[in-house]
């Protein structure tokens, strides 16, 4: 069954003093200086992480994360979905129990956040990633959006019936994630910045287990 493709965006309340965000809330950079912005129970303080605006409860919803920049293969970074209750100060449980189903791309390596993290085997680190969040089932998938690979699939999430949000983390200069706005009604115009709008690849149809299909 099919996903809706959704348009995701950065919620600046969530976002980690350390993280800036673009204007029109679709891209986030990491910078070396520490914003003067309130500590307010909805902002992550410790680790340098971000929530998306929107929050799902029910359905099947698909939406693309581009990593930018020069150092890519050198940075630390990690995009996936967690639920609206995560924990957002001091030490985070990056991981299923900690409300949090990612994947996450470390100098080099690519992990699924399970306890303890997955590494995953990869020929080259992934630059436009599909996530793919199936309410009634439970599961997150990770497509390759570049050759609709799959990563990985978290099956059996438990969502506790709260609201998912999407997640992600960035603690490097020279990269930035960049949110595509990929409904149907704009699937080609240009996002402005440094982030020029790519061919947008086909919507992921998984199946049952989360495995891609044609």
């Amino acid at each position: 069954m099919s996903h809706d493709r959704v348009k995701v965006t950065l919620d600046p309340d969530t976002a980690h003093p350390m993280l800036f965000l673009s204007q029109d809330n679709s891209r986030v950079r990491w910078g070396r200086e520490w914003q003067q912005v309130p500590n307010t129970p909805e902002r992550f303080h410790a680790w340098t992480c971000v929530l998306g605006r929107e929050e799902f409860r029910e359905g099947r919803h698909c939406w693309v994360v581009e990593v930018e920049g020069e150092r890519v293969k050198f940075s630390l970074w990690a995009v996936g979905v967690a639920r609206a209750s995560v924990k957002r100060k001091g030490d985070i449980d990056r991981s299923p129990e900690g409300g949090i189903w990612a994947v996450e791309y470390d100098k080099g390596k690519l992990w699924s956040l399970t306890s303890p993290p997955t590494p995953l085997s990869l020929s080259s680190a992934p630059t436009r990633i599909w996530v793919c969040l199936d309410c009634t089932q439970q599961q997150v998938s990770f497509i390759n959006a570049d050759n609709g690979v799959e990563i990985f699939t978290f099956t059996a999430a438990s969502f506790n019936g709260e609201s998912i949000r999407p997640w992600f983390l960035l603690w490097s200069q020279g990269i930035q994630l960049c949110l595509r706005d990929s409904t149907p009604q704009t699937l080609s115009p240009a996002l402005g910045g440094s982030c020029p709008s790519p061919p947008t690849p086909a919507s992921p149809r998984l199946g049952p287990a989360g495995a891609a299909q044609e």
